[in-house]
């Protein structure tokens, strides 16, 4: 992701790098107020200013959804949507040009808004809940790099310079592998907390995934040579656009792989998308993930503090 080299202008050597995070006005409500929301999220997401941001929010991203890197124009609505912050430096030049992208932000459950509480879903209008295979597993609220909409530089090529080159690879890390199909032509690679049966793991894969997807049938670690991380390392390139999904269910063993990325400059640099779900003790989730130890509020300021450090951070329903 930081320090690929994109261009040289007038003899210059230019470089991408992340700058900082942006929270829109709508995420910092939630995250300053989060403490006094944890128990009231549904009541909250069904006042009428929070249904009428949720419904525009999600208009927007189901559109964009359908597209790619197609340049699209900033609207109104964008106010609504956090951005991530880059800057391109040259040699020789000290000027900073700098250009926003769209991210969701974090919100209520940090999931699809209008799809965990009941007495919200029973009262949205139809055109928002079309197509929603599983409403609790909805994916309609995670807004990725190739839709989102950015601003204040023209480009030419299919990929934007800040997440990777034309040369480069797409990359992505399963962990807790579940054939994650929605990125295509994307080299894959897959692991797990326990080892699984081949046989039926690879008759379950796609024909078309087998030249790209590699699984390490070994359980995945926080040290050592099968640590995921180390892996990474390997084999992407700070050229490559890097994506991380993150879901293993056994929440000590995330958190050390999540603190291990914060602590270490290079992994930081190279993954530029992550899916992580977090399970925090909320009663509206209690039945799916009991009663833990982490709050809403652990992971508002978890999921932001890796914003804050470049990863364009999601989460995983």
């Amino acid at each position: 992701m930081n320090s690929v080299i994109v261009a040289r202008i007038a003899l210059d050597v230019c470089t991408w790098k992340f700058d900082h995070y942006i929270q829109s006005s709508w995420e910092i409500y939630w995250h300053n107020n989060i403490d006094e929301l944890q128990n009231h999220v549904c009541s909250t997401l069904g006042n009428p200013d929070q249904m009428q941001n949720s419904i525009q929010a999600l208009e927007r991203i189901i559109t964009l959804q359908r597209s790619i890197f197609n340049g699209t124009l900033i609207l109104n609505v964008d106010e609504l949507f956090s951005k991530m912050v880059y800057r391109l430096e040259c040699v020789n030049n000290h000027s900073r040009h700098l250009i926003t992208q769209n991210i969701e932000p974090l919100i209520g459950f940090l999931r699809d808004p209008l799809t965990i509480c009941p007495n919200i879903s029973s009262t949205v209008g139809n055109s928002v809940f079309d197509n929603i295979d599983f409403a609790l597993q909805s994916k309609r609220f995670l807004l990725l790099a190739p839709s989102a909409p950015y601003e204040n530089v023209a480009l030419t090529s299919s990929i934007p310079p800040w997440l990777g080159s034309m040369d480069g690879q797409k990359i992505l890390i399963d962990i807790g592998s579940s054939l994650f199909n929605e990125l295509e032509d994307t080299r894959k690679i897959g692991a797990a907390i326990s080892p699984r049966n081949p046989k039926i793991f690879f008759q379950q894969l796609p024909a078309d995934l087998l030249p790209i997807y590699t699984f390490i049938n070994v359980a995945v670690e926080p040290f050592g040579k099968f640590n995921p991380w180390k892996i990474l390392e390997r084999v992407a390139k700070p050229n490559d656009y890097v994506i991380v999904k993150l879901d293993i269910d056994v929440s000590n063993v995330e958190k050390d792989f999540i603190e291990q990325i914060l602590k270490n400059e290079v992994w930081l640099s190279l993954i530029d998308e992550m899916f992580f779900e977090m399970h925090v003790n909320v009663k509206e989730m209690e039945s799916y993930w009991g009663v833990g130890l982490d709050s809403l509020k652990d992971a508002y300021n978890l999921f932001s503090k890796l914003r804050q450090n470049g990863i364009r951070m999601h989460s995983w329903p």
